[in-house]
């Protein structure tokens, strides 16, 4: 047997493998025999065809047929002969049938990047400053009275604490006039929720039910002018926050919190966390680009194409029917994606050096730590714990975040950090801001 390896564009190689005509017979014998229990020919019983009977008469055919089990299998002796490691699926590309009874197959695979890791130490970063205030608390606190409002009748909208239901009827914009037949739509409104000074807040203060106005609804399709429409009221509700009580604080959370002083802790307690992990995201992601900025290699593409498939299955999994919608055009997304998942694959080479490196691993003290802290979460007492922890003890996900965050914890203890004041009404803040409120 003869081993060429050839080193093609970056990360892909190619191996052609060269079997003579006595290498091959073991296993077109392997294969003869493998078929005989589904060969008939007359005179003979199904799966009591002699073997040269079967070579004589259906040997190319089954020789043929076995070609890309040889391969597969002389392949995977090679891996190990030769320690390699190629990530993904490897692909036949090629079968050279030659006149001495001669086969070449040539197998296409890619590996990891050679690369130098460069140093991930000292790396300079800002972690945002974005204190609790009792503004924050209040916040909370109005959103929960909020959601356990009840709904009066109202006669005239005097505020932004209502509920309308507004019929819209489609207008022509030729004559002005209401389309007869046009189809109409309700739409429910919190006029809370209304940004301030927006069209549809303003039209319908101080309106009473019957009362009419024209209002332009946006179009749902870019770049198109908004819709004309006949607005008219034609219910009210005045919405009454729930009354925050003890007694209120009680019932709501079963008993678990007495008082409304010990709800604005826990909620203290709740945003202060919140904060902490989308500041710690916000640090890991300067941490991960400037690590991927001094690192120049390209990815295999096997491995980005296992990263764009994974996050096509996880948007499926978002959808409500959990599945494509009809005509969806999967090239599309994944060169839409195909950017975003070269970093990633990027990242997870680089991260599993760094592991090597720092010698990380998950150890029993991290998966008890982890149950513990979900225990609590899940007011689970010490009975359930240990149930709970051979649950998701070999929960690979699991280890796979683990370790994550255990890199984030060693690279952010490593690095060089400058505290910044966040500004929530800073534009470039805004998306980040409503993460982190």
């Amino acid at each position: 047997m003869e081993t060429q390896i050839l080193t093609l564009d970056g990360c892909k190689r190619e191996v052609k493998i060269t079997l003579a005509a006595s290498e091959l017979e073991p296993h077109y014998e392997k294969a003869y025999r493998e078929a005989q229990p589904e060969i008939q020919m007359q005179g003979f019983r199904k799966g009591k065809v002699p073997i040269h009977l079967i070579k004589k008469n259906f040997g190319k055919s089954i020789e043929a047929n076995a070609a890309e089990d040889i391969a597969n299998e002389v392949f995977q002796g090679i891996l190990q002969e030769q320690d390699l490691r190629p990530v993904g699926q490897p692909t036949l590309r090629d079968i050279q049938r030659n006149s001495d009874g001669s086969i070449v197959f040539s197998i296409a695979y890619e590996v990891l990047p050679e690369f130098e890791l460069q140093s991930y130490r000292n790396i300079e970063i800002e972690k945002l400053v974005y204190p609790v205030t009792e503004e924050d608390i209040e916040r909370e606190l109005e959103r929960l009275t909020l959601e356990r409002a009840s709904l009066d009748d109202a006669e005239q909208i005097t505020d932004e604490m209502h509920f309308v239901t507004v019929r819209l009827n489609p207008i022509d914009s030729a004559t002005g006039m209401t389309l007869i037949g046009g189809k109409s739509e309700e739409i429910r409104v919190f006029l809370k929720n209304e940004p301030a000074g927006s069209e549809l807040k303003t039209s319908l203060l101080n309106l009473k039910v019957g009362d009419t106005f024209r209002y332009a609804v946006p179009s749902t399709q870019e770049g198109q002018p908004p819709v004309p429409m006949q607005a008219s009221v034609q219910e009210i509700k005045r919405v009454v926050p729930a009354e925050l009580t003890n007694t209120f604080v009680e019932e709501l959370t079963s008993g678990q919190i007495t008082s409304t002083e010990e709800l604005r802790q826990d909620f203290e307690k709740q945003i202060t966390s919140a904060r902490e992990r989308s500041i710690n995201e916000a640090m890991d992601n300067q941490l991960v680009q400037k690590i991927l900025e001094a690192h120049d290699f390209e990815p295999p593409q096997t491995l980005i194409s296992q990263v764009v498939a994974s996050m096509l299955q996880e948007d499926v999994e978002r959808l409500p029917d959990k599945k494509l919608p009809k005509n969806f055009d999967v090239r599309r997304y994944a060169e839409s994606r195909t950017p975003i998942a070269r970093n990633t694959a990027k990242w997870m080479i680089i991260r599993e050096r760094i592991i090597e490196a720092e010698n990380l691993e998950i150890t029993d003290d991290d998966i008890n730590k982890h149950v513990e802290e979900l225990a609590a979460s899940l007011n689970m007492g010490e009975a359930n714990f240990e149930y709970l922890r051979s649950a998701i003890a070999g929960d690979e996900n699991l280890q796979s975040r683990l370790m994550h965050e255990k890199v984030m914890d060693t690279l952010r203890g490593y690095s060089v950090i400058t505290e910044k004041e966040f500004d929530p009404n800073a534009p470039e803040n805004a998306q980040l801001a409503d993460e982190i409120v």
